[in-house]
């Protein structure tokens, strides 16, 4: 191949940004591995680190995903109501009212939970291809 792949080192500098840790194999570099030797120490790091740092579950585009998704369900419960509930002689239109609730938040949450999930991946990449030089 024209590239490997390898762990993505964050910065060049040594636990410039938050994506470090101690168990992170690019994490120790130019002879910093004591960095973290104590619990004070990593206390310390993550608290003057977190001005730029990721916030997780609560990032700015996964609570606007998360917001578009439940609209669209909302929308998509409105129109399994209005449209898609009927009786028939084997099911009620209670049984039918709640067939369509179950589909339409089913698959909301299946289709945000796979959104979520590649979402996650790219905020915080594990592996870069390198070019190889032969």
């Amino acid at each position: 191949f024209w590239f490997r792949l390898r762990p993505a080192c964050p910065s060049p500098a040594p636990f410039v940004t938050t994506n470090t840790s101690p168990r992170f194999p690019c994490a120790a570099r130019n002879g910093d591995e004591n960095m973290l030797e104590d619990s004070a120490d990593l206390a310390s790091f993550i608290v003057t680190s977190s001005a730029g740092a990721s916030r997780g579950f609560l990032a700015r585009g996964l609570v606007i995903g998360t917001a578009v998704y439940v609209f669209l369900g909302v929308v998509g419960t409105i129109v399994a109501l209005t449209f898609f509930v009927k009786e028939t002689r084997n099911i009620t239109k209670g049984e039918s009212r709640r067939l369509g609730l179950f589909v339409v938040w089913t698959s909301i949450f299946c289709m945000w939970l796979i959104w979520a999930c590649v979402y996650m991946h790219q905020m915080v990449p594990l592996i870069r291809p390198e070019h190889v030089q032969k």
